[in-house]
């Protein structure tokens, strides 16, 4: 029986009946990309394989959680993957996940959008500095609070952007609030923070700030370093989809290599 590939192993190509047979062992599951893919090269697959499941085989998060954080890079705004969103949100389904939490996790993905504001406050406060200094000081100290117990902390550019308008800041800390409260709320915050930290850390998106709010926050909130690297392990290997979206086309474009 053929051997899984390990790091710093040789040039032996692997068998691809082992390769699909290990992918389909360790990921759960195997589709039309993948056996594309593995037509292209069995030793590609293979690498993909080992380094994918490094943090789902050694590390501290759930499958189910990880098929969470799948569902939720998939439908970011900067990525809006419909193939990967359907392939994870199906088998997180299969796990037993429910519908509303699903809509949950797109609902936290859905608060990203205020780092728009963050970075534009930030800059009205380098160009006009009093624009900080007019708020109402009651509003700012009960957004530093609302903000707080969420997040934990307020960070440099939180300040800036609570001291610039208060009440705009208060209606996003409620509608990023919303998929950890009330009826229809099924994550908890370090889980919503784990997400959100997912979908600003990925390669689509790459946003330090937001990196840094949410993985001090999911900290705040009990989660464990390892969880929190193991989000970034995790959701490095989406870059896969480089080769998901060209290989078709390039295969449409020359013909397949067979």
């Amino acid at each position: 029986m053929a051997e899984t590939p390990q790091h710093g192993t040789g040039s032996v190509t692997p068998d691809p009946d082992h390769v699909r047979a290990e992918f389909k062992r360790r990921r759960g599951h195997w589709h039309d990309d993948w056996e594309a893919m593995l037509a292209y090269s069995p030793a590609y697959v293979a690498a993909y394989l080992n380094f994918s499941v490094y943090a789902a085989e050694n590390g501290a998060l759930t499958p189910r959680f990880i098929e969470l954080l799948y569902v939720a890079t998939n439908c970011t705004p900067t990525h809006m993957f419909d193939r990967g969103l359907r392939n994870h949100a199906r088998q997180a389904l299969e796990m037993g996940v429910t519908r509303d939490e699903l809509l949950s996790v797109a609902a936290t993905v859905s608060a990203m959008g205020i780092h728009s504001y963050l970075l534009t406050a930030q800059a009205v406060a380098e160009l006009k500095p009093d624009a900080i200094t007019s708020a109402d000081r009651t509003s700012v100290e009960r957004t530093f609070d609302d903000h707080a117990a969420l997040f934990g902390e307020v960070v440099a550019d939180v300040d800036v952007a609570i001291r610039v308008d208060p009440e705009f800041y208060a209606r996003w800390l409620d509608f990023v609030a919303a998929p950890v409260r009330g009826a229809r709320a099924t994550l908890s915050a370090k889980e919503a923070h784990l997400i959100s930290l997912a979908v600003h850390a990925q390669c689509t998106q790459l946003n330090a700030a937001g990196v840094r709010h949410h993985a001090g926050a999911a900290l705040a909130h009990g989660a464990t370093i390892e969880e929190v690297l193991d989000v970034g392990r995790l959701i490095s290997s989406m870059g896969i989809h480089a080769m998901v979206f060209a290989l078709p086309i390039i295969n449409e474009l020359t013909g397949p290599d067979i």
